[in-house]
């Protein structure tokens, strides 16, 4: 499967009902290839070990360690991927942190399908680090 053409894209949502959903839309998207899926951050942190995606699509809930050290963490762990974060949540300031802790993008929930493909491409197009200088 990794001679497949497309973006690489790793979905981690700790809604569970999000996770397959995004995975079943945007695996519709030609040029994106959705490699795995889960509502499981310690397993969607093994998934980006293993599989090393192009994108990680993730989103954590505001419980257990800050969640600028979860992305943090995403990051040093899949060190070539681009990491995502998506979220219906994003507090003043928020971004900054999240830039700042390794995030390539923060992208607010609600878009359509076709305009997260959109920046998803567009995102794995550029650097994986999306640290501010």
């Amino acid at each position: 499967m990794k001679n497949e053409p497309g973006l690489t894209v790793l979905i981690i949502d700790e809604h569970a009902t999000i996770s397959p959903l995004l995975a079943g839309r945007l695996s519709l998207i030609p040029g994106l290839r959705i490699i795995g899926e889960t509502a499981n951050a310690m397993l969607g942190a093994e998934l980006a070990h293993q599989l090393r995606p192009d994108v990680i699509l993730a989103d954590f809930r505001r419980t257990g360690p800050p969640r600028a050290e979860t992305y943090r963490w995403l990051c040093r762990i899949s060190p070539g991927s681009r990491v995502v974060a998506h979220t219906s949540y994003l507090p003043n300031g928020d971004e900054r942190t999240l830039r700042e802790a390794g995030v390539s993008r923060c992208i607010l929930k609600g878009s359509s399908v076709k305009e997260l493909a959109e920046q998803i491409i567009e995102i794995g197009a550029g650097p994986a680090s999306g640290r501010l200088q």
